[in-house]
């Protein structure tokens, strides 16, 4: 009789620490997210706000941190680090400037999502979330070929084209996807480029600083641009987009050339219906941020997050698994579906 006590004992010991394990493995510490955001714009503070009271709904404990520079980013993540958090979600200032912090993130075992930009030359990044930016750069591209039915063989047409900081990939993948399928017209002469000036480093504007990409199209129009009717300006975002059409007015256009944007934010809306903007390219920041709040759950609870693509984004040292929402163009004929 003692022999079975003991053992029903034992068992009891057994089955209670099996049971103490399982709580303390879904305990508060184990459910530690960091979010290191850019500070650029009021878009960013707002996703990051969304993001973690979203988690802390669902008993998450969330440090939000955001950033105005590369250094203060990187002095952030550390001391994110060292309270060793389960996921580490990153909207980088320079996506390039991270290497050898998220080396010490690997070292600990941190699952890395790059948020929106993706983080360049580090195996320590776990996945992408993002919307299609090829696609993105295709769309603007193809609304310029529809637009002026250059299928049909029509023009030429004089065109000056911007980019992005070049210290952001989306800003390469933009340009990529816009010349994939504009370039050809270019080398037909359907497209014409007064200032020759038509690789990335030729025409990126650093820190996608709106007076940039101002200074370069007034530059332009007291120079090569003197003197020519411009029939399209493809601007990667709607912030350049602002800062081009700027300059354009200062230079004597009343009315604007087929000019192109993305973000679909307030201004270039109304520059829309005004008619002083064609189009912008609409990312659901909803959309965005709901997707990526169901990643980093499923890498804190240890499940494979959802992913779409496997072979797009190479950050240079390793393929990035990504999930990517679809973009919409806007413009005229349906601002209405942006709310």
């Amino acid at each position: 009789m003692k022999k079975i006590i003991t053992i029903l004992c034992l068992a009891l010991l057994v089955i209670s620490t099996l049971v103490l394990g399982g709580c303390g493995s879904s305990d508060t510490n184990n459910k530690k997210v960091a979010v290191a955001f850019a500070n650029s714009s009021s878009s960013w503070q707002k996703n990051g706000q969304t993001i973690k009271e979203m988690l802390e709904k669902e008993g998450y404990t969330v440090d939000l941190q955001f950033a105005d520079t590369p250094e203060q980013q990187i002095d952030q993540i550390k001391k994110q680090l060292a309270e060793s958090p389960k996921c580490l979600v990153i909207g980088a200032v320079d996506s390039t400037a991270l290497k050898d912090v998220l080396s010490e993130a690997k070292e600990k075992k941190v699952a890395v999502i790059a948020f929106d930009r993706l983080i360049m030359n580090t195996d320590a990044v776990s996945y992408y979330a993002s919307f299609d930016n090829l696609a993105v750069g295709q769309a603007m591209g193809e609304y310029i070929e529809a637009k002026l039915q250059l299928k049909t063989g029509a023009g030429p047409f004089n065109m000056e084209i911007f980019a992005g900081d070049p210290a952001d990939n989306n800003a390469h993948v933009f340009y990529d996807g816009a010349m994939e399928v504009l370039k050809p017209y270019i080398d037909k002469g359907q497209l014409i480029i007064p200032s020759k000036e038509t690789s990335f480093d030729q025409v990126a504007i650093k820190g996608w600083k709106p007076e940039g990409a101002t200074e370069r199209m007034t530059k332009l129009l007291q120079g090569p641009d003197a003197g020519v009717k411009l029939d399209v300006v493809l601007s990667p975002n709607d912030g350049l987009a602002g800062g081009i059409r700027d300059a354009l007015a200062k230079g004597g256009y009343s009315e604007m050339p087929l000019l192109t944007g993305q973000d679909a934010e307030s201004q270039a809306l109304d520059a829309i219906r005004s008619g002083k903007q064609t189009i912008t390219i609409y990312k659901s920041p909803e959309l965005l941020v709901a997707k990526t709040v169901r990643m980093i759950k499923a890498v804190v609870e240890g499940t494979q997050p959802d992913i779409n693509d496997v072979k797009s984004y190479n950050n240079g040292v390793i393929v990035v698994p990504a999930y990517l929402c679809t973009p919409m163009i806007i413009d005229k004929d349906n601002l209405s579906e942006v709310k």
